[in-house]
C-alpha cells in the first residue's frame, strides 16, 4: 500500500503582493454586496434559477432515456419539467424565490427555536446549561419570527452578513498576511 505524502510549499515572502491584491479585491467585494445588497440577492437568485433549470433539464432528459414503461420514467421527465419551470419562475421573479426561501428558513428558525426552548425549560432541569439553551432557542425564535415577517429585508441581510461581512474580513486577513510577509522581505 503506498503512503501518500503531501509536499509542503514555502512561501516566498516576496510573493506578499499577490495577497494584498487578493485581499484589495475581496475588501472591495465585500463593501459592494454591504452597499448593492438588493443587486447581489437579485443576481444570487438568478444564478440559482439557472442552476435549477441545469438540475431540471438534466432530469428530463434522463427521464427520456429511460425506457417507455419502466417505473419511474414518467415520473423522472415529469419531475424534470417542474424542475425547469420552477427555474424559470426563479429567473423572472428572483425576490419571489428569494422571499419563499428565507421563509422557509424562518420556519425552521421558528421551530428550531421552540423545540430548544422546550428542551430547556422542561428537560433539563438542573442542568447548568440550561439557560444557554434557552437563550439559544429565544435567539432562533426571534429570528425565525423576522424572516416570516420580513423576508426579503431577511435575505437581503443574509447576504450582507453573510457574503460582504465575510468577504471584507477575509480580505482584511489576506491584506495583513502580505503586510507581514512584506516585512519578511524587507529582512531578508
Amino acid at each position: 500500500m503506498e503512503e501518500f505524502e503531501m509536499e509542503v510549499v514555502e512561501i516566498n515572502p516576496r510573493e506578499w503582493g499577490s495577497f494584498v491584491i487578493r485581499g484589495v479585491a475581496a475588501v472591495l467585494f465585500g463593501v459592494a454586496v454591504l452597499f448593492w445588497t438588493e443587486i447581489t440577492l437579485e443576481l444570487l437568485m438568478i444564478l440559482f434559477g439557472l442552476l435549477v433549470i441545469v438540475y431540471g433539464i438534466t432530469l428530463a432528459a434522463y427521464g427520456s432515456t429511460r425506457p417507455v414503461g419502466e417505473t419511474n420514467t414518467t415520473l423522472t421527465l415529469l419531475m424534470g419539467v417542474l424542475v425547469v419551470a420552477l427555474g424559470v419562475v426563479a429567473v423572472a421573479m428572483p425576490y419571489l424565490v428569494a422571499a419563499l426561501i428565507v421563509t422557509v428558513m424562518g420556519a425552521l428558525a421558528l421551530v428550531i427555536g421552540a423545540a430548544d426552548l422546550g428542551l430547556a425549560i422542561f428537560s433539563m432541569k438542573g442542568h447548568s446549561h440550561r439557560g444557554l439553551l434557552a437563550l439559544s432557542g429565544i435567539l432562533s425564535i426571534i429570528l425565525g419570527l423576522f424572516f416570516l415577517v420580513y423576508p426579503l429585508l431577511g435575505g437581503m441581510l443574509l447576504v450582507a452578513l453573510y457574503l460582504g461581512v465575510f468577504a471584507i474580513l477575509s480580505g482584511v486577513l489576506s491584506i495583513a498576511v502580505g503586510i507581514a510577509l512584506r516585512g519578511e522581505a524587507k529582512e531578508t
